[in-house]
């Protein structure tokens, strides 16, 4: 795989995917939509041990338990606040924001994610796999 370079929206945080993605998915679930600010959040998973680099400033934490119980850290740039990546040390997954990656086109989402969360008005491509509730996404994307 060809790395992977990513950043906030100011370039404080600079960092480098290093894996191919577990998986790449739209994420509705109510979380991810307050983060994001949108329908869904666009998650590129990687290993979080092996996967990702971050190769300048220290990013921003904060850590949630997540409705599935786990503790889920979301890591932003203290300058101007964008989301770069949510660390979930339990499942070693680093959830990269497939925006933030510097090649906007190596983001093609394959699945949906909690589309049961979903807002009425919302259009989801059903070309895709679609989960409407939690599940452990185990499914290797890379391309």
């Amino acid at each position: 795989m060809k790395f992977k370079k990513g950043k906030c929206l100011c370039g404080h945080i600079v960092f480098e995917v290093q894996a191919d993605p577990i998986y790449m998915v739209n994420c509705f679930c109510r979380d991810c939509q307050i983060v994001s600010g949108s329908q869904f959040y666009a998650a590129y998973g990687v290993s979080l041990k092996s996967g990702l680099i971050n190769l300048s400033n220290e990013p921003s934490s904060y850590r949630i338990i997540s409705a599935s119980g786990r503790e889920n850290t979301r890591k932003f740039c203290p300058r101007c606040g964008s989301r770069v990546w949510a660390e979930i040390p339990e499942l070693d997954l680093a959830s990269v924001s497939g925006f933030a990656l510097e090649d906007r086109e190596h983001f093609k989402p394959t699945i949906n994610y909690h589309t049961k969360q979903a807002p009425e008005w919302c259009l989801i491509d059903t070309t895709m796999t679609s989960y409407k509730e939690q599940e452990i996404l185990a499914t290797d994307q890379s391309d």
